[in-house]
């Protein structure tokens, strides 16, 4: 979103895809969409997501899409599912945090000390995707930093 000098949102929105080479990230992709145009379209920024994220799918392989946590949302989780792209994504627990159900369908209390670092298995998010979580909470930080993924946990040599 650009932001103008007067603190106003000009409402034009730059989604631009890199992956990742040697240390860097290399551009291989870009998808621009504003308020105006969603509207004139009767489209969603999920979609212009949506798009974005398939077009690269073939460029990606078995390489996992990493996103930050403005897109921890249960409809790009199932469409990433559908799509078979595999996910990393830094999870959004702000005002309104997701719920989270262990395989029973009970309700899962992410739980995690400062130092400390967990991951959990076989969760549902919502209740509807599948979905691992790593947690970390260095010593220092105010809050743990939390990941979403489908890839499984490897074994640390």
């Amino acid at each position: 979103m650009i932001t103008r000098k007067d603190g106003k949102k000009r409402g034009f929105v730059a989604l631009i895809l890199s992956i990742p080479y040697r240390g860097r990230a290399i551009p291989c992709g870009l998808v621009t969409y504003s308020s105006r145009t969603i509207s004139e379209e009767e489209l969603s920024r999920n979609l212009y997501h949506f798009r974005a994220f398939s077009s690269v799918k073939e460029l990606l392989g078995e390489r996992p899409l990493v996103l930050d946590r403005e897109f921890s949302y249960e409809g790009l989780l199932e469409a990433l599912v559908v799509e078979e792209v595999h996910f990393v994504i830094r999870l959004n627990l702000g005002d309104h945090p997701p719920k989270f159900y262990d395989e029973e369908g009970r309700e899962f209390q992410l739980t995690i000390m400062s130092g400390e670092r967990r991951a959990y298995r076989h969760l549902w998010y919502k209740g509807k995707v599948r979905v691992n979580l790593i947690g970390q909470w260095l010593p220092g930080f105010k809050e743990p930093i939390w990941v979403m993924t489908d890839l499984e946990e490897r074994e640390r040599a």
